[in-house]
């Protein structure tokens, strides 16, 4: 939750600062233009002010943009966590949302990170318990009696029909 909120934060900072430039490029533009004959001070204002027209002409839409896309994320987590909203369907309607959306928005919530100790099982989110991984089997053919054995890894190399010793498995 923790890095959800830092995420927005981050996004919401961002976007304040293209709102500040286009806010204040203006008297920047004017003052640089009008003592434009004075010197070189009001020529970098002038400049700083073009600057910061076209940042935040551009930037301020895709700053708040941006700033609502973490604001939802960070809601999906919340949900998530405190809310115990688990499927696509209840996280879809908590967040006014489709639910090809929130199955998307649920993805990136996971591969940012903010979801730690879930996983997707279909539409759903579960704990992940570490369960442990189940030993892996091997095929051995006896070469005394030509039985097909199945081994795991602690098993003893012998053949339970014939009693002879199992050539251990490739791999």
């Amino acid at each position: 939750m923790e890095n959800a909120i830092k995420n927005r934060k981050k996004k919401r900072t961002l976007a304040l600062m293209f709102s500040a430039m286009l806010l204040v490029c203006v008297p920047l533009i004017v003052l640089g233009a009008v003592n434009l004959s004075k010197g070189g001070g009001y020529i970098a204002l002038l400049a700083i002010g073009i600057v910061f027209a076209v940042l935040g002409f551009y930037g301020t839409p895709m700053g708040w943009t941006v700033f609502a896309a973490a604001k939802q994320e960070e809601t999906l987590v919340s949900a998530v966590n405190n809310e115990h909203l688990h499927t696509v369907a209840d996280l879809a309607a908590r967040l006014s949302i489709n639910g090809k959306q929130a199955s998307a928005l649920l993805n990136t919530c996971i591969q940012k990170g903010f979801l730690v100790g879930y996983i997707r099982e279909g539409d759903r989110l579960v704990l992940n318990e570490n369960v442990p991984l189940s030993p892996t089997m091997h095929t051995v053919e006896c070469s005394h009696c030509g039985a097909t054995v199945l081994l795991s890894a602690g098993d003893a190399p012998l053949c339970p029909y014939c009693g002879s010793a199992l050539n251990k498995p490739k791999k």
